[in-house]
């Protein structure tokens, strides 16, 4: 292979386990509303402060839209003041003290102690203070010789901006929750189908190595996202006057994560199981196509259970193809166990144990299709 090739391969393998997928309405409206609150913030703040150090304004109000994305309002004033308190703390601070090892270790552990023990803020909150104020140190110290004042205004009316455009402009769980668990349910349907298409040839661990990366990308990252927007969406929405009316939809996307959840995991498994059974031998495995039409039956399904999670199916249909994938689990199970008794009925020690091997991989295999289908039959029977 020439190492244009060679460079080529390794550059598209970094493109797919970085996974790039479209932003939500969400994470795009976020990246707005920072901007125009640091513009703002810092607008308001040189003309209430006539002060050159507006940068102070700018950061406060940044970071308050940031921590209070998909947040409820009692959350998003809890991290506003979370974040009031760690500017406030370093501005008090910073020019008493010289940063090293010991005094910002002190810092941290005290403004810790302070936002969790003392005001009794929730952890995701007080974390924010320490951070906060590290951050607004090094831009505190810029012009020492300001007043004190204009530098704790300039953090008030960044961190009301903030507050302001987080409320004014609240980000909907309905839409997000909507995207997020589309963008789920299409990342295990694709990793089904592509391992689907895979078993119809011979396959080795070059296929293999990229199902298992891929999978664990859809695993960990994917399922997080959809789990950060759908969040406790019936409780939020009675403060995000955009949900008020959507909480039986929110509902379902809250009832229905656990599911998805379990179902991202299991094919995550089935991707370890073949990349795990492909390293077992150095030349290709043959090809599985009644394997290959049971996972191609198992995305259907699963994209059928997204669909009317988001009320784009009916549930009948969801059942349906559930029913078909039992079927084909049935026709795989029969070939595996008739070709496995063939094997052992008139082959060698050692084609013994290598189909004694495949047995057990299989097995694997359709143990965990089992699992994902029950799941998503139970979670469509309470639905129902």
């Amino acid at each position: 292979m020439s190492l244009r090739s060679r460079v080529r391969k390794r550059w598209l393998r970094l493109a797919d386990a970085v996974s790039w997928t479209p932003p939500t309405s969400t994470e795009l409206g976020t990246v707005a509303k920072a901007a125009v609150a640091a513009g703002l913030a810092w607008g308001l703040a040189l003309a209430v402060t006539d002060s050159n150090a507006a940068v102070l304004a700018a950061l406060t109000s940044v970071v308050v839209v940031q921590v209070n994305v998909r947040a409820s309002v009692p959350t998003a004033l809890q991290r506003s003041a979370a974040v009031v308190l760690g500017v406030l703390t370093a501005l008090a601070v910073g020019d008493a003290l010289s940063l090293n090892a010991l005094t910002v270790g002190l810092l941290v552990g005290g403004c810790l102690a302070l936002a969790q023990l003392v005001f009794r803020l929730p952890p995701s909150a007080a974390r924010q203070v320490p951070v906060t104020m590290l951050v607004v140190l090094t831009a505190a110290a810029a012009d020492p010789d300001e007043l004190g004042w204009t530098r704790a205004a300039g953090t008030l009316i960044g961190a009301t901006v903030g507050v302001v455009l987080s409320l004014a402009l609240p980000a909907s769980r309905l839409v997000d929750g909507r995207q997020t668990v589309q963008r789920l349910g299409d990342g295990v349907c694709e990793l089904l189908k592509s391992m689907a298409d895979g078993l119809l040839e011979p396959w080795s661990t070059d296929l293999t190595r990229d199902w298992r990366r891929v999978s664990h990308n859809v695993r960990d990252r994917l399922v997080d996202e959809a789990w950060e927007a759908v969040g406790d969406g019936r409780s939020a929405a009675k403060w995000n006057i955009r949900d008020r009316s959507h909480r039986s939809e929110l509902s379902r996307f809250e009832d229905a994560m656990p599911c998805l959840e379990r179902t991202a995991i299991g094919v995550w498994t089935i991707a370890r199981v073949l990349d795990d059974h492909a390293r077992l031998v150095d030349e290709p495995h043959r090809a599985m196509p009644s394997m290959s039409a049971l996972f191609a039956s198992m995305a259907d399904a699963i994209a059928a259970y997204v669909g009317s999670i988001l009320g784009a199916s009916e549930l009948a249909t969801v059942e349906a193809l559930l029913d078909e994938v039992q079927a084909r689990r049935e026709r795989c199970l029969q070939g595996a166990t008739r070709r496995a008794r063939l094997a052992l009925e008139g082959g060698s020690h050692e084609d013994r144990h290598q189909i004694e091997g495949e047995w057990i991989g299989y097995v694997s295999l359709l143990a965990q299709i089992d699992r994902i289908a029950a799941d998503i039959r139970v979670s469509v029977t309470r639905t129902d």
